[in-house]
């Protein structure tokens, strides 16, 4: 088997050992993310091992005064290797089959409803991790064992930030992306990376020397360097008022952009050192101690959770959004999940729930 373009020998596969150590024998052994990372390679390798799938397509063309309405459907005759694993379903749920009834040409069905939608085109989503990485393939740049690390050097550069799983450009990203496409266009070029990439494969091969490769690269980029020492400003973020003064020393704080993204900064620094970090209160009063703040934060992996502005003398916690009101049952405090269609509001002691809100 051919291996592709841009795969490396040097990179050893994941080999399985036994399928019968399935997720579930194993479960109690790994924590949340170990396990789900263990039941994708489990599913995928025994996937690979069963019978392809058979499905049956179905169209149906029909015609109500003089327009023509087409409907598709599909039915899974045979699930096959679909029953552990299908790809682009990873999260568990599962697709919904669009089943269409028994029809014979010139049937006629009946009309229930009609409604006339008008759709405008949208521009293309923002990048998630997944489409990033899949670009990143398409495009022949970086290998499997660098698309980790390129995502993660992004967002704690703050180059990037995830808004809904989505990455954003921040101010310093974009700014740092306009400069560089100013004085270094060929080396943000995306055919320079993958080409760099043959090369160096080329050198593996030994079908080309490594001096004269570096050379090749260096020498043009030594003068692009020097252009960008003497022509490039310093760029300075200024500084955005935060709307309130210090609690030390009584000058306006302002917002100030760091290493780790935009936090509070006394504006009389370095007299004043006084910094706080920017939280976003969401207008709930905490259901523990009532007398703090429910605010949004961030895990270290990135994820949202809530807490008291009180911490660590309120060390109230929790993992979806309190909405102010409890629960009528057991007077706990509810809060808002996102569901399959909507959002949620459920108890978070009891079995109470509401319905689904699009």
């Amino acid at each position: 088997m051919k291996n592709a373009q841009s795969a490396q020998d040097a990179h050893e596969a994941i080999r399985p050992t036994s399928a019968l150590r399935t997720p579930e024998a194993i479960e109690k052994y790994l924590d949340k993310d170990q396990l789900k990372l263990y039941r994708l390679i489990w599913s995928r390798f025994v996937a690979s091992q069963m019978k392809p799938a058979i499905l049956d397509t179905v169209k149906a063309t029909l015609e109500q005064n003089g327009v023509i309405f087409v409907a598709n459907g599909s039915k899974v005759k045979f699930k096959g290797f679909m029953e552990v694993y299908v790809e682009g379903r990873d999260d568990g749920k599962k697709d919904k089959e669009n089943v269409l009834p028994e029809l014979a040409s010139g049937d006629v069905v009946q009309s229930e409803d009609i409604t006339p939608n008008q759709h405008f085109t949208q521009p293309p989503a923002r990048f998630n991790e997944a489409t990033l990485i899949r670009t990143l393939e398409e495009n022949g740049v970086g290998r499997p064992s660098t698309y980790a690390p390129t995502l993660q050097t992004i967002q704690k550069r703050y180059y990037v930030k995830l808004e809904q799983k989505r990455f954003e450009p921040t101010e310093l990203g974009e700014i740092v992306n306009n400069l560089i496409e100013d004085f270094f266009p060929e080396i943000v070029d995306v055919s320079f990376t993958a080409g760099m990439e043959e090369d160096l494969d080329h050198i593996e091969e030994g079908k080309e020397e490594w001096v004269k490769l570096i050379d090749r690269f260096y020498l043009p980029f030594e003068k692009e360097l020097e252009t960008a020492e003497e022509k490039m400003e310093k760029i300075q973020i200024k500084d955005e008022p935060a709307g309130f003064d210090c609690d030390v020393c009584g000058h306006p704080m302002v917002i100030k952009l760091g290493r780790y993204g935009k936090f509070y900064a006394c504006s009389n620094f370095p007299e004043c050192r006084n910094t706080k970090p920017i939280v976003k209160e969401i207008g709930v009063t905490c259901p523990k101690c009532e007398k703090g703040q429910v605010i949004e934060r961030k895990s270290k992996k990135n994820r949202i959770f809530y807490g008291c502005d009180r911490y660590p003398d309120c060390d109230f916690i929790s993992n979806n959004k309190p909405i102010g009101r409890d629960c009528p049952k057991c007077d706990h405090y509810l809060v808002e999940k996102k569901k399959k269609g909507g959002k949620q509001v459920v108890c978070s002691n009891c079995d109470y729930q509401e319905d689904i809100q699009k």
